[in-house]
């Protein structure tokens, strides 16, 4: 039994010592100088002095190698590279974080860097998915606001001061595309209004038909209902930063519901008309209802030298049913980020019915757009009240661009230069881009019946400079002034983004 413990002993004391050689061997030659390596056991040298050693110019000759073990040596040393071996520990950390050769990066213009840039970022953003059966554009699009001004005393009796402010006002993600034969839009908002602004599908041939009679394109879901010229044309092609009083008062905007559209030869005239239910109540949808029945028309009177030249009137109507019977108007002075000056309250109401005009002209370089909107509420115990608005916008391209229209929806589509802004003094314009100038009034009333909701008229400017088709920076100003409260002179500035 005792012979048999010993050999087993032995056994385990052979296995550990191989197994210490195998570990360490590595180890010692990857930290050991580049000569011969001194082997494991090694009879015990006579003592010598410290200070001889020091003294000594070159160490004693190494002891006799077994050839075996220094072949396996040999092999571990060339397995390691020599530049590693041999470069200070600074060099050898930096290896180790970039692995790669610094003499392999050839030098490249920066805007060449950007054009491949963003070439990347298009192929990333755009895709065709089983067999092209499904394609669609992923992107954003952002707004920027600066905020600044100041109210006289009668104003700041009644309102808060107005506080500078630096926040986002849009910043919107969506995806656009076409799934077998129809096209979609999903929007989502992050600004100052955030939730989903767009979710609708569309069919992209053909239409709906009754009864074997075509009567338009069906898009259903969550969408814009069609009411207003400025309501209808996007927040990032209108003139100012904001859409006049009246139209962010009354206007409805996105709702739940189903709609028909269409344009008549050449773009002549197009109509759209649709059934609504609830959406967000928030400042891009001022009329929430719970059922709507809603329409607009427009006609080009004139339409010459490729819309350069044109004559647009419509008219928009929609009947509505209070969410719970209850509504609410109330307005800002066409900024964003300072407070609501006029507001009706909560109303009890059974039903409203909006109707608005609008026309616009453009003339070369110079455009005129102008719009009434009115609201008939009916609500016996305020006196059925009748609140409206209206507003006069003016403008003109410094550089001689024309306001562009689209023809198969009656809006004002995105300017594109005449030629990008590419380097030097913007206000040349021999460097690009493009520069307008715009005025307008407008004026909401929210008095009537027995409502004291208030009034306020709006005076504003904006200069606006377009870097190209996609960026762009405006300067507004607005002089607010709620009828016997005062009034307030506002400052506003914003960056915009747009690729699509």
């Amino acid at each position: 039994m005792k012979k048999a413990n010993s050999r087993v002993m032995n056994l385990l004391t052979v296995i550990v010592t191989l197994m210490t050689v195998v570990i360490l061997a590595p180890v010692a030659g990857a930290q050991s100088p580049a000569t011969t390596p001194t082997p494991v056991a090694t009879p015990t040298p006579s003592p010598t002095p410290v200070a001889q050693i020091a003294d000594d110019e070159s160490p004693p000759p190494a002891p006799p190698v077994d050839e075996a073990e220094a072949e396996n040596t040999a092999a571990d040393d060339e397995s390691i590279p020599k530049s590693e071996v041999e470069t200070n520990p600074g060099d050898v950390a930096f290896t180790d974080y970039a692995p790669f050769d610094l003499d392999e990066i050839d030098y490249q213009p920066v805007k060449s860097k950007w054009k491949n840039f963003t070439a990347a970022v298009r192929g990333l953003a755009r895709y065709s998915l089983f067999h092209d059966t499904v394609k669609f554009r992923l992107g954003a699009r952002a707004q920027l606001d600066g905020t600044a001004g100041g109210g006289n005393t009668k104003y700041e009796e009644f309102y808060l001061p107005i506080e500078s402010d630096f926040s986002v006002r849009r910043l919107t993600l969506y995806a656009a595309g076409r799934i077998r034969k129809f096209n979609f839009n999903l929007a989502f908002e992050f600004g100052a209004d955030p939730g989903i602004s767009d979710a609708w599908i569309e069919g992209a041939e053909g239409g709906l038909e009754v009864w074997g009679h075509y009567l338009g394109k069906l898009r259903v879901g969550y969408l814009n209902e069609p009411f207003s010229l400025e309501r209808q044309t996007g927040s990032f092609n209108i003139g100012l930063m904001e859409r006049s009083l009246p139209v962010q008062t009354i206007a409805p905007g996105s709702n739940i519901g189903a709609m028909v559209h269409d344009s008549g030869p050449k773009g002549r005239f197009t109509w759209a008309a649709g059934i609504f239910s609830f959406g967000q109540n928030n400042d891009n949808n001022a009329s929430n209802s719970a059922l709507s029945l809603t329409g607009r028309g427009t006609y080009l009177l004139a339409y010459r030298n490729e819309g350069r030249d044109l004559l647009h009137v419509g008219l928009s109507l929609s009947s509505r049913s209070p969410s719970g019977g209850d509504m609410r108007y109330r307005s800002r002075p066409e900024a964003r980020f300072v407070d609501y000056l006029v507001d009706t309250g909560n109303m009890q109401a059974s039903s409203v019915k909006l109707v608005g005009l609008e026309t616009a002209a453009v003339r070369g370089p110079m455009s005129l757009q102008a719009e009434y909107i009115r609201s008939k509420v009916s609500a016996q115990s305020l006196d059925n009240p009748t609140f409206s608005g209206t507003y006069v916008q003016v403008g003109w391209f410094l550089t001689g661009e024309s306001k562009p229209y689209r023809t198969n929806s009656g809006t004002f589509d995105r300017l594109r230069p005449l030629t990008k802004y590419t380097k030097g003094n913007p206000f040349k314009k021999r460097n690009g881009g493009a520069w307008e100038l715009v005025g307008r009034f407008s004026r909401i009333d929210l008095t009537d019946g027995l409502v004291e909701g208030g009034e306020m008229t709006d005076i504003s400017a904006a200069l606006s400079w377009y870097i190209n088709a996609t960026s762009r920076v405006e300067l507004n100003y607005i002089y607010a002034s709620p009828k016997n409260h005062g009034s307030a002179n506002i400052i506003l500035l914003r960056v915009q983004y747009n690729p699509w």
